[in-house]
């Protein structure tokens, strides 16, 4: 049995707790999981409550790595299966999505196209003709004269699986929710919090934008802590903060099921329908840590290009504007960071849901490498899963962990 902290209890964290807890559910192996966050349960202080939950690679695609792509293609058909595994439904749909511009940007949208095309003749991309766009997707066509249809990408309700689980992690015996509990400082085998000092056969760090240097050599995960001696060992120096800005939407008015991207050349401005007329409406990449409400510019970008796409958004009802800041890397590339005792998973930026299988997965590959080399059983000859190479990254001795 192996006595495991996870850091951090948004999206990746959760996923990790409840893929952890289910593997020791089912082996002679009961692990023992400590859950820490300095959240409430319901998570909404997260990057993952403030998303859109749009699972679309080729709609990022002019602003990302190829293996940003692959991997959200890869994560598309994985998704189904975890969504399988919880009790609580959650509403997700690969049915494809829309890519549309008013005439007068026209440009970026057959740069878009032509992009597709090109790089990813797997996506399928269908262009579609005033007709064919009231055909896929009606309540367009009142406002457009053409649109590329994208088959296979979709959206999954972030709410939902947040919720679904925390269902699922607080119903199982091996998981310790610490919630709105402030880790100090996370080292190998070790979590500092204003309690002490716990040692565990592994530390699990999904902090997300808590794990940035910028925020622990500035005190701000520290709270209530006052010594200056407490080194965060897991701080990593160049994460930083992207901000993104999201409004949802009540919209009875409004037919969208399949999510939808809008050309602009300042802003890619995209929607992702919710259940019951809800509409989660983003587009801003802010490099900023600054925390604080939507701002007023934002506000009027987002909801301006919204009634710009359909007119019954004019009669919409504004359920809750959020903002958080996204973790991000240099390179913008996610990483996997492993030594003994501590993994890191993080860097994510922008793309959370549409990588958080892979993500997964590299992970718990990581922690069955661990967990083998440190006991006396014979170590796992399980390949490592698609990308890990291009995720990993050696905590000790490769200079990639401190970019």
């Amino acid at each position: 049995m192996a006595n495991i902290a996870i850091v951090g209890a948004g999206l990746l964290g959760r996923l990790m707790a409840w893929q952890l807890s289910l593997a020791s559910n089912t082996h002679n192996n009961r692990h023992q999981i400590s859950l820490y966050d300095k959240d409430a349960i319901d998570g909404r202080q997260s990057a993952a409550y403030t998303a859109a939950g749009l699972l679309t690679p080729y709609g990022e695609s002019l602003s990302c790595e190829p293996e940003i792509v692959a991997m959200g293609e890869a994560a598309l058909t994985m998704w189904p299966k975890l969504l399988g595994e919880l009790a609580s439904p959650v509403d997700f749909q690969a049915n494809g999505s829309i890519c549309v511009s008013h005439s007068v940007d026209q440009g970026d949208y057959e740069r878009f196209t032509r992009h597709i095309s090109h790089h990813y003749p797997q996506a399928q991309l269908q262009l579609l003709s005033k007709s064919e766009l009231a055909q896929q997707a009606p309540a367009l066509a009142e406002r457009f004269e053409n649109g590329a249809y994208l088959q296979g990408e979709g959206c999954i309700d972030n709410h939902q699986l947040l919720n679904a689980l925390a269902s699922a992690l607080q119903e199982n015996a091996v998981i310790n929710w610490h919630a709105q509990t402030q880790v100090l400082a996370v080292s190998p085998f070790q979590v500092h919090t204003n309690s002490g000092i716990e040692q565990f056969d592994l530390v699990i760090d999904c902090r997300g934008i808590g794990a940035s240097a910028i925020y622990t050599q500035a005190g701000t995960n520290i709270g209530a802590n006052t010594d200056a001696n407490i080194e965060d060992q897991g701080a990593l120096p160049m994460l930083r903060p992207v901000r993104g800005e999201v409004i949802r939407v009540h919209a009875p008015d409004v037919e969208f099921s399949l999510p939808v991207r809008l050309m602009h050349p300042r802003y890619k401005l995209y929607i992702a329908p919710k259940a019951n007329h809800e509409y989660v409406i983003g587009a801003t990449e802010i490099e900023s840590g600054a925390t604080g409400k939507v701002t007023v510019q934002s506000a009027l970008e987002l909801l301006s290009a919204l009634y710009s796409l359909h007119p019954g958004f004019a009669e919409a009802q504004i359920i809750e504007q959020l903002s958080n800041s996204r973790p991000a890397f240099a390179d913008n590339r996610p990483q996997a960071i492993s030594q003994a005792g501590l993994i890191q998973l993080n860097g994510l930026y922008r793309h959370g849901y549409l990588l958080a299988p892979v993500m997964l997965a590299a992970g718990l590959h990581l922690v069955a490498q661990q967990l083998n080399a440190s006991s006396t059983s014979k170590p796992s000859n399980s390949a490592p899963p698609a990308f890990f190479e291009w995720l990993y990254v050696d905590g000790k001795n490769n200079p990639r962990a401190k970019q």
